[in-house]
């Protein structure tokens, strides 16, 4: 599609679509080579901007083997590997990626080789830690902590039928431990324009981050006010990408997204991670992302002999879980038998934010943390069987970053 031309200063844009192959022959579990894949890929040049989306199909039986074998853990039902989004910024060669393997790599229980540290909201604000290095130094397993609603019943089951034949209980214990939901507070990497390969699944280089703990509450957010539907601008390019989905044996959901939405004024990013246990969980962390193309809002540095302005990339996480009862009764009076509105991803995500809310107004604040940061406890409720000791869920909280894209040296 041909350009389209420029209004009231804002850059023009081009939107493109066509199929890419594999960059890398593909091998079936028995050696034998695999027809590669013709992968869409679809986007919009705008100004010194470049958004890319991938659509391939469901990973095959071949790399469901590679992804279990490289990752040590069962890989979930419904992974899209060749799915991603890819920014890029022309003049500061900056490029950002949303994938599902990087995401699955921060799962608890993969291979420790492979790991990379996700998010941990509370700790990146108290204590403004880089959070683009991958090095496993911050990083402290978890599993989850939860437990399905009939785990107790299940486990003693088991104990009397291992008791029955001569077994220890010790028994139930030697099988692999992993976060059998998939959460995942993996915010996206920055310095890759493509998703990793499953055949090759590697550690990125312990680069510095061009990001930064944000600062200034009035400049380091995301208008939110300005992106509804009430702006009445033009959406030019829009697309959701789905990165994994499991349905947990039949008992919840947990499911990756990114969802990008492009506008004269700027482009918006939502990656988000959903979780429902049935009767026992909910857990949403979104990842947004935020630019915009109005130079006045860019950064001023100097350049050479003059000073330009350089766009800022502002990344918001966000993480909420509440007990799945609490959310339960917030369905609406008219309808307090169809459950189906639990399996409805925006609706659930207002209710916890809508929840987060009122336990902040009603909660005194805890004693001996750092100042300004709230650290939710879950309770027991949430965690099941799980001791009491277990750490918090590292996603709860909130964090921003920012990156000014300074142009490359020439």
């Amino acid at each position: 599609m041909e350009a389209q031309g420029t209004k009231e200063g804002r850059p023009a844009h081009k939107l493109f679509e066509h199929k890419v192959g594999e960059a890398s022959p593909v091998r079936s579990t028995d050696g034998s080579a695999v027809p590669s894949e013709q992968v869409l890929e679809r986007g919009i040049d705008i100004g010194p901007w470049t958004v890319r989306v991938r659509h391939g199909s469901i990973a095959n039986a071949s790399e469901l083997d590679a992804l279990s074998d490289q990752l040590d853990i069962p890989p979930p039902e419904m992974p899209f590997l060749k799915n991603a989004l890819i920014l890029e910024h022309a003049p500061s060669g900056f490029t950002y990626c949303f994938d599902a393997i990087r995401a699955l790599q921060c799962v608890d229980g993969i291979r420790t080789s492979l790991q990379l540290t996700p998010i941990d909201c509370a700790r990146e604000c108290a204590a403004g830690m880089d959070i683009g290095s991958t090095g496993r130094h911050k990083r402290t397993l978890s599993r989850s902590g939860i437990k399905v609603a009939h785990a107790g019943a299940w486990g003693q089951s088991r104990r009397q039928a291992l008791a029955t034949h001569g077994q220890p209980p010790s028994y139930l214990s030697t099988t692999k431990q992993y976060d059998w939901t998939y959460s995942s507070t993996w915010p996206g990497l920055p310095g890759t324009s493509a998703p990793a390969d499953v055949h090759a699944i590697t550690v990125p280089s312990n680069a510095a981050s061009v990001f930064q703990l944000g600062t200034d509450y009035a400049r380091d957010r995301i208008p939110v006010e300005r992106l509804g539907p009430s702006s009445g601008e033009p959406i030019l390019f829009y697309d959701d990408i789905m990165l994994y989905e499991d349905e947990l044996g039949d008992n919840g959901s947990s499911m990756l997204n990114v969802k990008v939405r492009v506008m004269p004024s700027g482009l918006l990013v939502l990656q988000r991670f959903f979780l429902r246990v049935d009767d026992v969980v909910f857990r949403v962390f979104d990842t947004r992302m935020y630019v915009s193309f109005d130079p006045r809002e860019g950064d001023m540095l100097p350049h050479g002999t003059s000073s330009i302005s350089c766009p800022r990339v502002i990344r918001e996480c966000r993480g909420i879980q509440a007990p799945y009862a609490d959310v339960k009764r917030c369905m609406p009076p008219h309808r307090p038998n169809d459950l189906s509105i639990l399996t409805n991803v925006a609706w659930v995500a207002e209710q916890l934010t809508k929840l987060q809310a009122r336990r902040m107004r009603t909660t005194p604040p805890p004693q001996a943390q750092a100042p300004g940061i709230t650290m939710a406890t879950p309770s027991a409720a949430i965690l099941g069987e799980a001791p009491s000791t277990e750490p918090p869920w590292e996603g709860e909280g909130m964090c921003v970053h920012v990156a000014v894209l300074q142009p490359r040296s020439t």
